[in-house]
């Protein structure tokens, strides 16, 4: 009886093993998960409202200038648009503390 129960002691020994490792490896894949998310969707998505804004107060200012109007950073357009731009480089900020975060998580320890 002591070979069956060795082999029983080594066989959930190594079930218990390749459970940890699979819950390591769930938690690693869905960490860079997370990541990748924030950084290629979050971050890519805000730098394109980013260019966007730029782009249309370039087209603003291009338009007032060539009306002769003058051009004023106190203008409510521009105002608008830099406050915008403002506030998603500080999401971008925030997103890759975020990141940061994540990247230094450790699966739970069990």
């Amino acid at each position: 009886m002591a070979l069956i129960d060795d082999i029983r002691k080594r066989t959930e020994e190594g079930l218990k093993t390749l459970k940890e490792t699979a819950q390591d490896i769930a938690f690693n894949v869905e960490k860079q998960a997370m990541i990748g998310k924030r950084k290629y969707l979050d971050v890519s998505k805000l730098q394109r409202s980013i260019q966007k804004a730029n782009a249309e107060i370039g087209e603003y200012v291009y338009d007032q200038f060539t009306c002769g109007k003058n051009i004023s950073c106190d203008d409510p357009f521009i105002l608008d648009r830099i406050n915008s731009i403002t506030r998603m480089r500080l999401t971008i900020k925030d997103i890759e503390e975020e990141i940061v975060d994540l990247e230094s998580t450790r699966p739970p320890e069990r």
